[in-house]
């Protein structure tokens, strides 16, 4: 992924969604791959690599995660979100990606149509890249700079969500407590996958198995292309360094409207 190419490459309409897809693998296990494999058959798809720049859609995640979370706990259900408010996300989208994976028993009980396709990589090789190339970066002390110092000056609450996503989904409110619950809370995503969806509705999909067993199982034609490969590691890291300059920026030319020259 080159410059601020998106994922998504099919505009917005009437049409374009709502999902028929949530592809429920977490951070770091082929999202952005899968994304782009869901664009090439004409499935908008929803990843937070083409978020950097629509911040009105981090604070949607972060009222989500509020709802899901309040004060680090589980939520008892009475305020989770609506299908309504899932649609302000998600409804004009035809996949569900990435940080939507969260977010998959709400997902998928408020899209009762889309089907579910589930895309896991071993824990013990996936940890290690998703914990120093999303969960660092978010409970650094640059993020805490950024989080406290830099954002609130600009209205961004894209580092403010993820660390509200990234804490309550593994119940913990630190790197360290990340690491402690992860292997729990990844074998718990998982199984409870496999509890809540029929099986006539779920794909259990690995990456590198091409074209045939997804389209096959979505009820599309098989693209004469080769099936998608995202480096999803050079991808974030390019869009972070991108987004830290744009946010400095932009902070930087905010505080010098307020001071008089």
């Amino acid at each position: 992924m080159e410059g601020t190419a998106k994922l998504a490459t099919m505009p917005a309409s009437e049409t374009s969604g709502p999902p028929q897809v949530i592809s429920i693998g977490l951070w770091r296990m082929g999202t952005a791959s899968m994304a782009a494999a869901y664009d090439t058959i004409g499935l908008r798809p929803h990843h937070s690599l083409d978020m950097f720049d629509t911040p009105e859609q981090w604070a949607l995640f972060e009222k989500a995660a509020d709802a899901t979370w309040p004060q680090g706990t589980a939520s008892d259900g009475t305020a989770l979100f609506t299908r309504a408010q899932w649609d302000d996300i998600y409804g004009q989208y035809g996949a569900v990606t990435e940080i939507g994976a969260a977010f998959a028993k709400q997902l998928v009980e408020a899209y009762p149509e889309a089907k579910v396709v589930v895309v896991r990589r071993d824990f013990d090789k996936w940890w290690p890249s998703f914990r120093d190339g999303v969960a660092a970066p978010v409970f650094s002390l640059q993020g805490t700079f950024l989080l406290y110092c830099v954002l609130p000056v600009i209205g961004n609450r894209g580092l403010a969500a993820m660390r509200k996503v990234l804490g309550g989904f593994f119940g913990a409110n630190s790197l360290a407590g990340i690491e402690r619950n992860a292997k729990e809370t990844y074998d718990a995503h998982f199984e409870s996958m496999k509890a809540l969806v029929p099986p006539e509705r779920l794909l259990e999909y690995r990456l590198g198995q091409g074209w045939e067993p997804l389209c096959s199982f979505l009820g599309k034609d098989i693209p004469d292309v080769e099936f998608p490969f995202i480096n999803e590691a050079d991808a974030l890291r390019e869009r972070q360094k991108r987004e830290v300059q744009e946010v400095n920026a932009k902070a930087l030319a905010k505080i010098r409207s307020w001071v008089p020259w």
